[in-house]
């Protein structure tokens, strides 16, 4: 087997540094998956700690590698290539996946179609948000979402807990004029609870985040999505 020289060496440093940060993400992601460590160390001491400084680290080792494919072959070239193709697609999902998760605790909010008058989640949801660390009813500030309206009819209790399924939750125990369901994110595993509630001439839904680390707008595209399933069907 033919040693590597001190070039292709130094090559491969430079690559591991290009791919260190998507790594040090993807780690954090899939540690809170399987129970590794907490969702707070992930978000603050892995990705909004550690991953920017490699992130910069990784754009001056792709810089790095640019220059030395002035000197030509095939392997420079082509790792110069991954090397910027994966700095660009990183800082794109770094900043579109993960930034809508604040960096600071702040407090819980919440989002509805009747922020004036918002759903109330039951008793048996309440007591699950808070065994998991979610905030009490009384501390929720239910703010409305731009273009997101109640329905003007009421649904059927069967029509609610579809239109929860098809938005990616998972119903929960529900009664006939309210539904309820949990909805569990890929990124970090955060967690949005929505409870609609169904009346006469109107139905109002409303999207909790659990933790009190808070997504920007995560909520309200999930409040957007169920109501849009809960439209009528052509």
């Amino acid at each position: 087997m033919a040693r590597r020289g001190p070039g292709g060496w130094v090559t491969l440093a430079l690559i591991a540094g290009v791919l260190s940060a998507p790594v040090v993400v993807f780690a954090a992601v899939f540690g809170v998956s399987f129970g590794w460590w907490s969702r707070f160390f992930a978000l603050h001491q892995l990705t909004w700690g550690l991953a920017p400084w490699l992130f910069g680290l990784g754009t001056l080792c792709a810089v790095a590698l640019l220059w030395r494919a002035r000197r030509g072959g095939l392997w420079r070239i082509l790792a110069a290539v991954l090397a910027v193709a994966v700095v660009a697609v990183g800082a794109w999902l770094f900043h579109s996946s993960t930034r809508p998760y604040s960096s600071v605790d702040v407090a819980t909010r919440s989002v509805s179609t009747n922020p004036s008058d918002p759903p109330p989640f039951s008793t048996r949801l309440m007591a699950t948000r808070s065994a998991t660390g979610g905030a009490s009813e009384q501390t929720l500030e239910d703010l409305a979402c731009p273009g997101v309206a109640s329905i003007p009819r009421q649904v059927l209790a069967e029509e609610a807990t579809a239109a929860l399924q098809r938005a990616g939750f998972t119903p929960l125990p529900s009664s006939l004029f309210r539904v309820e369901g949990t909805h569990t994110g890929l990124w970090f595993q955060i967690q949005h609870d929505a409870t609609i509630r169904i009346r006469p001439g109107r139905t109002d839904v409303r999207v909790a985040v659990r933790e009190t680390l808070v997504p920007d707008d995560q909520a309200c595209r999930l409040l957007a999505l169920i109501v849009a399933e809960l439209q009528p069907r052509s």
